[in-house]
C-alpha cells in the first residue's frame, strides 16, 4: 500500500510536467484542480456522500480556479495535454482518498507515510534521470541554486505531503481536498508580491471566491 501511494504521489508530478509541454500552465492549472471533484465522486463510490456545502464549495472553488487562471490571450488546446492533466489530477484524488480510507496503513504514522510516499518518489525520478542521460547536478550552478533546490524539498515537497497527511486523517478527503485550492491563492499572490507578476480582476475576483467559498463550507460543516 505504501509503494502504491508512492507511485500515485510521482505519477501525479510526472503526468503534471508532462502536460506542461502541451498546453500552458494555466490551462493545466485549472484541470488539476478538479481533484476535489473527483474526491467527492470516489468518495460516493465508497457510500460516503458529501454534504451539500460541501459539493458548493466544490463547485464554486472550481469557478474561482477557472477565474484565476483566465487570460486575454488564445489558448490552443491540446487534447494530450488535457488528458494528462486530468490524469494528474485523478491520481492525486486516488492518493488522497487512500490515505483517508486505507485501514492497513492507519497505524502507521504521518511522518512514515511521508517518507516512504517522497523515497518512492526519488527512486522513480532518479531512474527517469538515469535513462534520459541527463547528469543529476545539471543547471545547479552557485550556491543560489542549490539553496532553491532544497526550499523546494523541504516547503512545497516535505510540508506539503506531511501536513495532508495530517489534514486528511483529521477532517476528510473530501475537505482537505477543497482546501487545497489555497495552492494557487498562494501562488499567485507570492508571483505579485514578490516577483512583480501583474494581478488582474480576474485573479482578485477568483481569490475572493474560493476564499468565500472554504469560509462557508468549514461554517457550515462539523467536520
Amino acid at each position: 500500500m505504501l509503494l502504491i501511494l508512492g507511485l500515485l504521489y510521482t505519477s501525479s508530478s510526472v503526468f503534471l510536467f508532462e502536460a506542461y509541454n502541451y498546453i500552458t500552465s494555466g490551462l493545466a492549472t485549472t484541470i488539476i484542480f478538479l481533484y476535489p471533484v473527483l474526491v467527492a465522486i470516489i468518495m460516493v463510490f465508497l457510500r460516503v456522500v458529501p454534504s451539500w456545502p460541501v459539493w458548493l464549495s466544490i463547485i464554486l472553488t472550481f469557478v474561482g480556479v477557472v477565474i484565476m487562471t483566465q487570460s486575454d490571450s488564445t489558448q490552443t488546446i491540446n487534447p494530450i495535454g488535457v488528458i494528462l492533466s486530468l490524469g494528474s489530477a485523478l491520481v492525486y484524488a486516488l492518493f488522497i482518498v487512500i490515505i483517508n480510507r486505507s485501514k492497513i496503513i492507519s497505524n502507521i504514522s504521518n511522518s512514515l507515510l511521508t517518507f516512504y510516499a517522497l523515497t518512492v518518489g526519488a527512486i522513480i525520478f532518479f531512474g527517469k534521470i538515469t535513462l534520459s542521460g541527463i547528469h543529476i547536478t545539471t543547471g545547479l550552478t552557485g550556491n543560489m541554486a542549490w539553496l532553491n533546490l532544497v526550499g523546494l524539498a523541504i516547503l512545497p515537497t516535505v510540508v506539503s505531503t506531511a501536513t495532508l497527511a495530517i489534514a486528511t486523517r483529521n477532517i476528510g478527503a473530501t475537505k482537505a481536498s477543497v482546501l487545497g485550492v489555497f495552492e494557487p491563492v498562494t501562488a499567485i499572490l507570492i508571483g505579485t508580491v514578490v516577483f512583480g507578476e501583474a494581478l488582474t480582476t480576474n485573479i482578485i475576483v477568483g481569490i475572493l471566491l474560493s476564499i468565500a467559498a472554504i469560509t462557508f463550507m468549514i461554517a457550515k460543516t462539523k467536520r
